[in-house]
């Protein structure tokens, strides 16, 4: 048993992706197969090598295929090197070699921070195509980690930096921090800022204008609540200038301007800071250029020329090629500016040229005054508008304006309130409208959010909101319904296939005069009164329902014991479901009657279907198996339910099983199975028909014990023809005989012809022969022989002798064959099936 076991998610991240990135295994064989570099144990190297090397085929790695197919190819040099004392010497002094150089190349990466992020440490041990788990540890070694910078925040550049950080140099400030130290730094307000600006109103000078010029982006940044990100910005920024030196430059900055961090919402101790400018300098930034060309392509960026322009003005010794950039932007600006000059005569005689110019300059300057240019030139309203009522809402429609310079789009009013504050489109659906008010609309056109001077405006009209929620219920002797009267409306009108009905209220309705079973129709119409003392009338909702129907109660209802279950079968009623319930112990069956559904469910427990059931049979398991139980059957329709004529269930009194009824001439012998527990049984019989049950006074009966029956049996004697035979169980409780369930048989019964064989004699010579004697005709028969055993049928045997039939008696010579093995047995079978053949002596058939 060795230390060594097999990690699966270290094997994929130390050794499979680093192999894809382009890592070579025979680098380090020790990372591949999971061992410690100073491993000596022979049997936990060989565990390693043998547990690795069935990893190569898993269907788990096959993301990882060509990685595996790599270390399947120098698997056997591997066990070589390691399974051999002296190559793994070899091995682990070359690995030690790669691991001081690599400590080295994270020393200088480091520069002295206490660690690297975790997507430096991947892409460092990409580009040096080494295990990122060798990166960690080499990092590890230096004094370091895997850190994550702290997330400073987005704090992008300020709108008019690089103009304050011009005013501040001439003002030979080091920083807008230390400037706005004496006017109250953070806490400054346009108090104190109108204050400084009149001071230097007394003298003029290039630094009271450039000091001027500062304190009004201050105060812009001030009114705009972004002064704080303007300083914390500075901050970041000078930080990441330190940062350009080194880690250690860059902290020595952050403690420095500790003070500064919690009041600019830096909630980060100066080290973490430190270290999280270090690397979005180090490993995010590219090569720096001049911070003025930045700010300038920046200005350009967001076509802000004239702040561009600023820029390369305020650069003392600009570069040749630069200068002739300053020229063509000035040109640029000059053409920009008679532009906005021409678009501005056109005011007054075509805004919509105008607008159109402004709107073409402003795709190439930025600038306030463009923008209050359009904000003048106000769009054409629509010429015309319109309001309908549809579907409880109001759609508004509108024509076209004509104004096309900008983005044109549409205000939509209701009286004082904005429903729809911009669409493109030329109609909206208002489906908030109150009910039952006279609304007015006006549509206001919008070019880049600027309204027309007047709107469009529609006639009035009036939303008839209709109830919502309606129901209707029907019961035994009424139809009900409710709704939910909407706001506004002063009552509803309801009428029942076109008749008013009486006595509606604001919410709902009684009716009393319908019929049952037949479908009425009801609409719910509102009314709403106006402020002229009219009323109005919605279209109205319509809904049909019918009278509840009285259930009809089942009374047939028969239920037997089928092996473990309960069969019940009845006629199914007209309309609704037949449910049966058991009665509980000591519960007195229900009086035949109609009920709530709900109330004749509580009458006992429900047999739930065991098997396939029909509208008139329920198969189920009884809920008392072996126990004498009373079934209740109910017929719920709707609401209400019918409560029928209750079954007794008694396991005595279950259907008799395998009845068979065999024939014996005028006797027909009746069997069958007897149910569990029965003692008694009737047993019926008549010609013409079914019985019509145990007690059919038509038919013939005999009544049986259990006793007597398993003694000697039932045979009933009867004249020849056919008959229905029933067999069913009967019970005696307090001198009160119940029958179980019939069980019926159909059987013929037959006429009886007797038949003896007279033996032949020597002296004199007479051969056999056969008398056949009846008080009918003697019917066709034939006549068999079989040695040693009796015929069983007419087709076992040999025929001796074959009569058509005639009258009564019959005697008729016949010749037993030589072959024949004595003793010879006869039997003669009638071919007629009314009549059966018996023989008289039987001590005679055996010659």
């Amino acid at each position: 048993m060795t230390r060594w076991s097999f990690d699966g998610a270290r094997f994929v991240e130390e050794v499979l992706k680093p192999v894809l990135d382009g890592w070579r295994p025979d680098e380090d064989l020790f990372r591949v197969y999971l061992l410690p570099p100073d491993v000596t144990d022979d049997a936990e190297v060989r565990a390693a090598l043998e547990e690795i090397g069935r990893q190569f085929g898993k269907q788990q790695y096959r993301n990882f295929r060509r990685a595996t197919e790599l270390l399947r190819g120098q698997h056997e040099a591997a066990c070589a090197t390691l399974l051999d004392p002296v190559s793994r010497q070899e091995h682990r002094a070359r690995v030690a070699a790669r691991a001081i150089k690599l400590t080295d190349a994270v020393r200088q990466r480091c520069q002295g921070a206490p660690g690297l992020p975790p997507g430096e440490v991947t892409a460092l041990a990409r580009s040096l195509k080494v295990a990122r788990g060798a990166v960690v540890g080499a990092l590890s070694s230096v004094g370091g980690r895997e850190l994550a910078p702290a997330d400073l925040g987005d704090t992008p550049e300020p709108a008019g930096w690089v103009e304050a950080r011009g005013h501040l140099a001439q003002l030979r400030r080091g920083s807008l921090w230390d400037y706005l130290t004496d006017l109250g730094g953070t806490a400054t307000t346009a108090a104190r800022l109108s204050a400084r600006r009149d001071k230097l109103r007394v003298s003029r000078s290039s630094d009271t204008t450039s000091e001027t010029t500062l304190l009004r982006l201050v105060q812009q940044w001030l009114e705009g609540g972004n002064l704080t990100a303007v300083l914390r910005f500075e901050l970041l920024s000078t930080l990441a200038d330190h940062a350009a030196y080194s880690y250690a430059e860059a902290a020595k900055a952050a403690h420095a301007a500790a003070h500064r961090l919690a009041p600019l919402g830096v909630d980060v101790k100066p080290d973490a800071v430190a270290y999280a400018v270090w690397c979005a300098r180090r490993f995010t930034a590219a090569e720096s250029q001049p911070a003025w060309q930045e700010h300038y392509q920046h200005a350009v960026r967001e076509l802000r020329l004239r702040a561009a322009l600023t820029v390369l003005e305020q650069q003392p010794n600009l570069p040749e090629g630069w200068q002739e950039h300053r020229t063509a932007l000035a040109a640029r600006l000059s053409e920009l500016d008679a532009e906005l000059a021409r678009c501005e005569a056109l005011e007054g005689s075509d805004p919509e040229a105008a607008v159109a110019g402004y709107l073409r300059v402003r795709e190439h300057l930025a600038d306030s005054r463009i923008d209050a240019a359009v904000r003048r030139c106000r769009p054409a309203p629509p010429r015309s508008a319109t309001a309908r009522v549809q579907n409880g809402g109001v759609a508004v429609s509108w024509s076209r304006s004509t104004s096309t310079a900008g983005h044109i789009g549409y205000r939509v009013t209701r009286g004082t309130t904005v429903v729809c504050d911009e669409t493109t489109a030329c109609e909206y659906v208002d489906d908030q409208a109150p009910n039952g008010t006279r609304l007015k609309y006006s549509v206001h056109t919008l070019r880049d959010g600027n309204p027309s001077a007047a709107p469009a405006r529609t006639t009035a009209v009036v939303v008839l909101g209709e109830v919502t929620g309606l129901e209707l219920r029907g019961e035994p002797d009424r139809i009900t319904g409710r709704w939910k009267l909407p706001r506004g409306a002063s009552g509803v009108t309801v009428t029942r296939d076109g008749s008013a009905v009486r006595d509606a209220g604001a919410e709902s309705f009684s009716d009393n005069a319908v019929r049952p079973g037949q479908v009425h129709e009801y609409l719910v119409r509102t009314r709403y009164r106006q402020s002229d003392g009219t009323q109005e009338t919605s279209d109205g909702v319509r809904a049909a329902a019918s009278c509840q129907e009285v259930p009809v109660a089942v009374t047939d209802l028969v239920a037997e014991f089928e092996d473990d279950e309960v069969v019940a079968r009845w006629t199914p009623p007209p309309r609704g479901n037949v449910e049966l319930f058991e009665l509980r112990d000591g519960e007195e069956p229900p009086a035949l009657d109609i009920v709530p559904a709900a109330r004749a469910r509580d009458c006992g427990i429900p047999l739930r279907p065991s098997g396939i059931s029909t509208s008139g049979q329920l198969r189920a398991r009884p809920v008392s198996p072996g126990r004498r139980r009373t079934i209740v059957p109910v017929t719920v329709l709707g609401d209400l339910a019918a409560i029928g004529k209750p079954c007794d269930l008694d396991p005595r009194q279950s259907s008799v099983r395998s009845l068979r009824a065999d024939r014996f001439g005028s006797t027909v012998r009746l069997t069958w199975e007897w149910p569990a527990g029965a003692t008694g049984a009737r047993i019926v019989w008549r010609a013409d028909g079914k019985p019509h049950g145990p007690t059919d006074t038509a038919a013939a009966h005999v009544d049986i014990t259990r006793v007597a029956y398993d003694s000697r049996g039932l045979s009933v004697s009867i004249p020849p023809g056919d008959y229905w035979f029933g067999v069913c169980t009967t019970v005696t409780s307090d001198g009160v005989r119940s029958f179980g369930p019939l069980v019926l048989r159909r059987e013929s019964a037959t006429g009886t012809a007797r038949y003896t064989v007279e033996p032949g004699s020597r002296f004199p010579r007479r051969k056999p022969r056969l008398v056949v004697e009846s008080e009918h005709d003697v019917p066709p028969l034939v006549l068999l022989a079989k040695s040693g055993v009796r015929p069983m049928d007419s087709h076992d045997g040999e025929v001796l002798l074959r009569v058509t039939g005639g009258p009564a008696p019959l005697a008729v010579e016949f010749d037993v064959p030589g072959h024949l093995r004595k003793p010879v047995v006869l039997r003669a079978f009638s071919e007629d099936d009314r009549v059966v053949l018996v023989p008289s002596r039987p001590d005679r058939l055996s010659l």
